[in-house]
């Protein structure tokens, strides 16, 4: 014995799955290899593919699971969802008097000089919309306290309809949400099967439109997103990594997967800001300032400008027909390929 230690080997991987491709990027810190592989991915169970494109890696590149030290994923799951209309069917429950919030919007038209112009169907129809005797001022003074009766009675409709969630949106409830909480505590009690989301715990800004919205899109992916990262957390345990999985958001950053699982929303522009991210570092490198980039994939195309080496960041970027308003990287994403259709 020399007395050395030995050697070893700390991989860094990151995976980026699409509509058609799952990307693997695997960086071995010590030595600075980089390994990169594509595969391709299975629409009917997102994910899936992660299993098959770690086995090459070891295979290929004697990538050790056990020596992942880091596991960082960015995923268009979110986005595909509302894109191809295939979330969660929804029910809402908002002030009686404002059950027309999202088919009134901002009452803007997509194209204001076209006479065949139309809005984009809301992802809650009108007739699963339900108005209950509650009401807050500007201030979050309560003026009309909530009817236990009526919310009962929103609660049996929206089951009746088939609902697999209901999204809780009240006014002025950025200032106090009492009411949204209150309801979301007897949607547990008498539907414990289905999920609720309150747009107060989603995302808490002034405007109810913006706020319903940005709520509805929460829920509409909640149940193909949390399904799979379940998926993603098992598949990674299987192999034996002991990383655990960090996700993109939307605005550049990352967290954790049980974040993601009730934060769906944060993570809608995840695969989509990390490209932006990235094309921004290459930007800096090639002493580029002003850059546009296109990310075109099987299923959308995102477009997105890079001035002074630096992403742009807002709130409102439309995710296909609908805007977010939570702050992320600008990017906008259409429909395009074989997957929309």
């Amino acid at each position: 014995m020399d007395g050395t230690i030995p050697h070893r080997e700390d991989w860094k991987i990151g995976v980026d799955i699409g509509g058609t491709f799952m990307d693997f990027c695997a960086l071995e810190v010590n030595s600075g290899r980089l390994a990169t592989l594509k595969v391709l991915t299975t629409p009917d169970d997102p994910g899936a593919e992660l299993t098959t494109g770690l086995s090459l890696l070891e295979e290929r590149d004697q990538l050790l699971p056990e020596t992942v030290s880091r596991f960082v994923h960015g995923t268009t799951v979110g986005i595909n969802t509302v894109l191809q209309r295939k979330g969660a069917k929804l029910a809402m429950i908002t002030n009686a008097g404002f059950e027309d919030v999202l088919e009134l919007a901002r009452l803007r038209m997509p194209d204001m000089y076209s006479l065949f112009c139309h809005r984009a169907e809301p992802l809650i129809s009108r007739d699963h919309i339900f108005g209950v005797t509650a009401r807050l001022n500007a201030q979050g003074e309560e003026t009309t306290a909530l009817d236990a009766r009526s919310v009962a009675q929103a609660i049996q409709k929206a089951l009746s309809a088939g609902a697999e969630g209901i999204i809780v949106s009240f006014l002025h409830s950025w200032r106090n949400d009492t009411h949204e909480r209150q309801v979301k505590d007897m949607i547990s009690e008498m539907a414990p099967s289905i999920f609720a989301f309150t747009s107060s715990e989603v995302w808490p800004v002034i405007r109810e439109y913006e706020r319903g919205c940005t709520a509805i899109l929460n829920g509409y992916v909640h149940p193909r997103v949390a399904g799979y990262l379940d998926a993603l957390e098992t598949r990674l345990a299987s192999k034996n990594i002991p990383a655990k999985a960090l996700l993109t958001k939307s605005n550049g950053g990352v967290m954790s997967a049980g974040d993601g699982r009730e934060n769906c929303v944060s993570m809608l522009l995840s695969g989509s800001a990390s490209g932006v991210t990235g094309a921004a570092w290459l930007a800096r490198q090639a002493g580029e300032d002003r850059i546009l980039t296109l990310d075109i994939g099987g299923t959308s195309a995102d477009i997105a400008l890079i001035i002074d080496g630096a992403a742009n960041f807002g709130t409102g970027e439309m995710i296909g027909d609908f805007p977010l308003y939570i702050p992320s990287v600008s990017v906008s994403s259409i429909a395009i390929g074989g997957g929309s259709i």
